[in-house]
């Protein structure tokens, strides 16, 4: 790694390859990291983002040595330390997510996102949402996961591939899986932040769907907007809906 440099920064596990340097890059030519945004989220879509990194050169380019290659080439790429600050999106302050998107694009030797919309995740449930949006995700890259390692954020393989390596908390110790992590976390949010135009009252700009004390109270007054997942739990704590169903339930009675 970027030696003095490192001291002078928090460096995340991820940023420092914790799990590329434990791949065996003679087996694997390529990694895609995978990570979703939006699983807890009550409204807005799921968005699984897969980012794809030739192994040997990741793990070169975050080298002293790496450095010594990027100003060489009139810096082609960001410096390696720029990706130093690479971690969980859910650790880097919204700026610093957006400043690293296109560094990340630009390393990368491809990318691609899945959304899988609320009516879809009604339909399907969560685990077999996050199957179709890595089907989606990988799409881009359909020519390249037959030669890679798919790294999944968690502990369960949805994604139904053998050469597959699932991680708890990966996002927080490999580079390819929190690269997914922060494209995606990007993206969901700008398109939240453009919903919360249609859809003022639940302040998605603040809270991109997730729970907040606002949203609730926008629900308890209006109920549920067309973006939200209607078969979610929380809509059985609603004074409206509980209304509804004794309503319905009196109805069936006559």
């Amino acid at each position: 790694m970027l030696g003095s440099n490192m001291r002078q920064l928090s460096v995340s596990l991820a940023a420092q390859l914790h799990v590329e340097r434990e791949i065996d890059s003679s087996k694997y030519r390529f990694v895609i990291g995978v990570d979703e945004v939006g699983r807890g989220s009550w409204a807005g879509p799921l968005c699984v983002g897969a980012v794809l990194y030739d192994l040997k050169y990741l793990l070169e380019f975050m080298t002293e040595k790496g450095a010594e290659s990027v100003a060489a080439e009139s810096q082609k790429l960001p410096s390696p330390l720029k990706y130093l600050r690479v971690n969980d999106s859910k650790k880097l302050s919204p700026q610093l997510r957006a400043s690293l998107e296109q560094p990340i694009k630009a390393l990368a030797n491809g990318y691609g996102l899945g959304f899988v919309e609320p009516t879809e995740l009604d339909k399907l449930g969560m685990t077999s949402g996050l199957t179709l949006g890595l089907e989606r995700a990988l799409a881009p890259l359909r020519e390249f996961v037959g030669s890679s390692l798919l790294l999944l954020d968690g502990g369960v393989n949805f994604s139904g591939f053998h050469e597959v390596r699932t991680y708890v908390k990966g996002d927080s110790k490999s580079f390819a899986i929190a690269s997914a992590s922060i494209l995606a976390k990007v993206e969901r949010d700008a398109l939240m932040e453009r919903e919360s135009i249609h859809y003022p009252w639940y302040v998605f700009e603040k809270n991109k769907g997730y729970p907040s004390p606002v949203h609730v109270s926008a629900l308890h007054a209006i109920g549920p907007s067309q973006i939200h997942r209607k078969s979610w739990s929380y809509l059985e704590n609603l004074p409206w809906q509980k209304w509804s169903h004794s309503a319905k339930r009196r109805q069936m009675e006559f």
